[in-house]
């Protein structure tokens, strides 16, 4: 009689285990779900910002020089974002993130944010390529000999 009391026990204990664990895991998986669309929306976010902020500079340096030509640079963006329009005062780009809560204040009524970097050419005008989402590659920036403006393109 013992030895059926003492299998009980080890059984109970063990369905007491799997249902903790089932618990656990349905408190736990949404968190970590959260947690890794926000890194992944924080990351593309801060790249993007990183390489349209390098090109702003290039553009603005480029600008104060006196000569005209063409200058080849790196870019990326990562899937999720675009370089959607270029003025003489700012480069405009977008980003679409997860569709989790709460959001940026850039994106505030949809996925879309929507993002924007100063830049300093003097009275040139700059146009551009709309360009992603995603890409890796070589971007042409052109001063153009008689005007002095600018157009930014895809090799």
């Amino acid at each position: 009689m013992t030895w059926n009391r003492k299998g009980q026990i080890a059984i109970e204990y063990l369905i007491f285990i799997a249902i903790f664990l089932l618990f656990f895991q349905a408190m736990v998986n949404p968190s970590i779900n959260f947690a890794e669309n926000v890194i992944n929306d924080v990351q593309s976010v801060a790249v993007t910002q990183e390489n349209v902020s390098k090109l702003a500079d290039n553009i603005s340096a480029f600008a104060s020089s006196m000569g005209t030509g063409r200058v080849t640079m790196g870019f990326y963006l990562p899937k999720n974002a675009t370089l959607a329009s270029c003025s003489p005062t700012e480069i405009t780009y977008l980003v679409k993130i997860s569709e989790m809560n709460p959001k940026p204040v850039a994106c505030l009524y949809s996925s879309d944010c929507n993002f924007s970097k100063k830049i300093y050419i003097g009275t040139h005008n700059i146009t551009c390529d709309v360009i992603g989402p995603g890409f890796t590659g070589d971007l042409i920036i052109e001063k153009n000999s008689s005007t002095g403006d600018f157009d930014v393109s895809i090799k």
